[in-house]
């Protein structure tokens, strides 16, 4: 049984077809990249997984169930994305934005060695834990909505478009730390135009 499998997915804006019988399957413990130009349809892809964006058609099935149309239920099974521009909480601290991806968790000696586990794998959000997100640099941000990802404690993590705005050095960074997400048991469906970062 696929972790995640979609089948036919059809999905619009108005009267403008973003996708048109999109299907794929992400086994467990796989990364599966899904690239594409701009305006290609990925971040509608990953929208309609999470219940942000209602597809017009087709299925989406998580661990052999149909996603639930509440995204916060999507995020309570395990099937956590991090947004495309990051979208942290600028005037919340590091530690503030790390505690809201924890929300709906209440496991409290697990989310204490989940934080322990992103300041590790990110150590320079440990200097910074005080600092307003919104002060941080394009790649630190980055490692925030990752962090803050991990804190949700998913089974599938999404990243949408992880390397947009990012200087090659912080790209190459990002995709290492996803691929120790990945061996610390996380499966990942990436989304990404860096075809060529995506595909090593």
């Amino acid at each position: 049984m696929a972790l995640l499998e979609v089948k036919d997915l059809t999905a619009a804006y108005g009267g403008i077809q973003a996708l048109r019988g999109v299907s794929l399957k992400v086994e467990e413990g796989q990364i599966v990249a899904v690239l594409g130009a701009n305006g290609a349809g990925k971040s509608t892809l990953l929208k309609c997984i999470s219940s942000v964006m209602k597809p017009t058609g087709g299925t989406i099935e998580f661990l052999g169930q149909p996603v639930s149309q509440k995204p916060y239920e999507v995020v309570e099974a395990g099937l956590v994305q991090v947004p495309e521009a990051r979208q942290i909480f600028a005037k919340l601290t590091v530690a503030e934005n790390l505690r809201v991806g924890s929300g709906l968790r209440k496991d409290t000696d697990g989310i204490r060695r989940d934080l322990e586990r992103v300041y590790t794998m990110f150590p320079r959000l440990k200097e910074r834990e005080k600092q307003y997100g919104g002060l941080l640099s394009g790649g630190e941000q980055q490692m925030l909505a990752i962090g803050r990802g991990i804190m949700a404690k998913p089974k599938l993590m999404m990243l949408d478009e992880p390397s947009l705005g990012l200087a090659p050095l912080v790209v190459q960074d990002i995709f290492s730390i996803i691929r120790e997400i990945n061996r610390q048991g996380v499966t990942v469906l990436l989304v990404e135009q860096n075809a060529n970062m995506a595909l090593k």
